[in-house]
């Protein structure tokens, strides 16, 4: 690399990891923001260390630009201990495949510039680049003023077609010019916390890849009314509210209060969309407004969450009270999108609007692409020294296997148990003389949930008492930053996933764990039965056994055979309609299907199902299509069967 150093003090190097080594004892790597810009044959290359105040400004000479960037910052990194949180990448050059390489194998978060910074010096650019990032080096939200959510440009079509068989893939591309000329709308409560804003950043970030007009917006932020749409809408509907929790007119003032603010902000959002994808009960107040706004717009709502259908259907219950509020609202749409459990629909939803579609993840984003050694070094150095040291907690042993939840702190997730469990678990293990686990408890945070920091402390305060405190040095509790690689480590490194929820909707945690080869002990509760094979690559618990939960992880600790074989069947079964792809087909293809004026029979159908029978229409020639659409119609008698 060049020699034209603007700083006089040079980042100190840092020890390398070495196997065996504490993790704890080592220090972080200096963090870095750089900014390239291309020329024909060489690039400029600027570097930001803000914690120092830094700036370094190099000319490379390079003969190919794409090998040239991955090779310098590679080389760069490795030889100064530094880590690469981001570069933007600005010049004539086409840096679609440096963008991939960059994310994929490098770690680095890409920006695109293009030629829209050209009157800026390239030290300019980077400080830009490092303005995206808090500094604690995690990346904040970009929304404009009309809160439309932007997503990160972090992977090709490419990388993406990769991951899908490629009949799901041409159905993907069908759909798009299907579409084209149309825009999709998604409304959220929160850009960041929580599987739904994670499946929406995946699923904005493909549409743009694909030139799908599709665009995500999220609720003005209001303290008072997301007390409410937690504690009164989502912990009622799912039956966890403590006793005497109910829905008041006061509070149905604040929640209508805010929502006719949301309806001024959003007007002309509703007034030019073709279809509007409305995400659980925050927003569901909005459907009238939409309604009246637009007449010709069609609606989706999308219930995310577990709803005791049975108890929201029973009259003079608490549940059913918090419906009656939603279901006002909620009925004028088109359709009612669930998870593909019966059970958790209310018996007023009509039968003809029910559609299921599963929670998806992404198999490229932070959560789950694969990691180097040398960075999951960098991620679990954070966890023991910023999470847990910092937090009063002793570090993790990384030389000893450790029990991994990965949730919200929500009165849902059956954290509890997870502690009695592995209590029981270790006394066992104890007596016959057996390597002790530890065990890790840590989920998100989100703007729209309470509920985090209460359950949190009394997690803590669990572990203070007579029956835990003896192994509270081993139980790890911690409340994650927004930092998607550092839970896709702590699942990777894990020896076990538990999902102990007592209320669940469809947990993408169990199919992220699924994907990196770990067995899933969990509770049969929602819609998990539907990602776990019992014995095959996972175990299924009745809610509340703590110790049938001990004794599978038990198991799974001593039988090395039948461990290794489930870690095998894990990735072998993960299901790809779980996954981004599946989920961008189910969306584009109701909004087709609806724009196009057909009326859609739900009946409890997959959204996927009867895409790929779409596809197939459109594709074949009658006797062809009878084929398919044979076991097709088998497949779906199977899932409703196992309803």
């Amino acid at each position: 690399m060049g020699q034209s150093i603007l700083a006089l003090k040079k980042i100190q190097k840092q020890p390398k990891v070495s196997v065996g080594t504490q993790v704890a004892d080592l220090h972080i790597q200096g963090a870095l923001y750089a900014a390239i810009k291309s020329h024909k044959d060489e690039f400029d290359l600027a570097e930001i260390n803000r914690e120092n105040r830094l700036e370094y400004s190099n000319e490379v000479h390079i003969r190919n630009f794409h090998e040239g960037i991955h090779t310098a910052l590679n080389e760069s990194g490795q030889r100064r201990n530094v880590k690469y949180i981001a570069v933007g990448l600005h010049g004539k050059n086409d840096f679609k495949t440096s963008i991939s390489e960059l994310w994929l194998k490098e770690d680095i978060v890409p920006f695109v510039f293009g030629k829209t910074r050209e009157n800026r010096s390239i030290t300019e650019v980077a400080r830009e680049v490092s303005s995206h990032f808090n500094d604690e080096n995690l990346v904040y939200v970009q929304m404009n003023t009309t809160n439309e959510v932007k997503v990160s440009e972090l992977v090709s079509l490419e990388d993406y077609r990769k991951t899908v068989p490629d009949e799901d893939f041409g159905n993907l591309k069908f759909l798009v010019k299907k579409f084209k000329g149309k825009k999709l709308t998604f409304l959220g409560a929160t850009p960041q916390g929580g599987g739904v804003a994670l499946m929406r950043h995946a699923l904005i970030r493909l549409y743009k890849l694909l030139g799908v007009d599709a665009h995500w917006y999220v609720l003005i932020p209001k303290k008072e009314a997301f007390a409410i749409t937690k504690s009164k809408f989502h912990n009622v509907l799912q039956a966890v509210s403590p006793v005497g929790i109910e829905l008041t007119d006061e509070d149905k003032d604040i929640y209508n209060s805010w929502t006719d603010e949301n309806a001024k902000k959003f007007a002309s959002v509703f007034k030019n969309s073709d279809v509007i994808v409305v995400d659980d009960p925050q927003p569901a107040g909005l459907i009238p407004y939409i309604k009246k706004i637009n007449p010709r717009v069609k609606i989706i709502y999308r219930s995310h969450i577990q709803i005791v259908g049975e108890l929201a259907s029973t009259n003079n219950t608490v549940q059913r009270k918090t419906w009656e509020f939603l279901w006002k609202s909620i009925q004028l749409s088109d359709l009612f999108i669930s998870h593909p459990i019966k059970e958790f629909i209310p018996s007023d939803v009509p039968m003809e609007k029910i559609l299921y579609m599963p929670a998806t993840t992404d198999p490229l984003d932070g959560l789950n692409k694969p990691l180097s050694e040398a960075q999951m070094n960098y991620y679990m150095r954070i966890f023991n020294k910023l999470l847990l040291i910092q937090e009063g907690q002793a570090p993790l042993d990384m030389n000893r296997p450790y029990i991994v939840q990965i949730a919200r702190f929500d009165p849902a997730k059956g954290i509890p148990d997870v502690i009695e469990s592995y209590r029981i678990l270790r006394e066992r293990l104890v007596k016959e003389g057996k390597v002790i686990p530890s065990l890790v408890i840590g989920g998100n945070a989100s703007v729209d949930d309470p509920d985090g920091v209460p359950v949190h402390n009394a997690t803590l305060e669990l572990l203070k008492t007579d029956k835990y405190s003896y192994l509270s040095d081993d139980v790890k509790v911690v409340r994650l930053p927004h930092l998607d690689q550092l839970l896709n480590v702590l699942l990777r490194k894990s020896h076990i996933v538990l999902q102990l929820s007592t209320k669940e909707g469809f947990e993408v945690k169990v199919t992220e764990g699924l994907m990196k080869g770990k067995p899933v002990v969990a509770y049969k509760t929602g819609g998990i039965p539907l990602q776990i094979e019992d014995g095959v690559n996972g175990f299924l618990i009745e809610p509340g056994n703590t110790q049938e939960v001990a004794d599978k992880m038990y198991e799974l600790f001593v039988d090395k055979g039948q461990y290794k074989k489930m870690s095998a069947a894990a990735v072998q079964y993960a299901n790809k309609d779980y996954l981004t792809v599946a989920n961008a087909i189910s969306w584009l293809f109701m909004a087709v299907y609806l724009q196009a004026g057909h009326k859609v029979s739900g009946n409890y159908q997959w959204v996927k199902d009867l895409s790929q029978a779409y596809y197939y229409n459109s594709q074949n020639s009658s006797d062809k299509i009878l084929s398919r659409l044979m076991p097709l119609g088998k497949k779906i008698g199977e899932r409703l069967k196992k309803k």
